[in-house]
């Protein structure tokens, strides 16, 4: 499972320097403590993803809040964290 940032209506050339930069890792480690926190693990989390999509997308939604809160980004950064269940593994 990976976090990525996803450009939510941040201009270009400033979503990659954020999402390449310190600010991107911090965002990254803050969703993952967070989904940590909710002690869910990765086949819940693809059941979730699965069985009921609009509670997967609350959760992206409130892990991306945390994030920016937590990291001091502003809520209209035009940043969002997503959940990558599959990594980089090839399909």
């Amino acid at each position: 499972m990976e976090i990525t940032l996803q450009n939510a209506g941040e201009p270009g050339s400033s979503f990659h320097e954020t999402a390449a930069g310190e600010t991107g890792t911090a965002l990254r480690k803050t969703g993952r403590d967070f989904i940590g926190s909710r002690n869910l693990s990765e086949n819940q989390l693809l059941a979730m993803q699965r069985d009921d999509p609009e509670a997967f997308e609350r959760l992206e939604a409130e892990m991306t809040e945390h994030a920016l809160q937590v990291n001091n980004v502003s809520p209209d950064a035009g940043i969002a964290l997503k959940l990558n269940l599959a990594g980089d593994k090839a399909p």
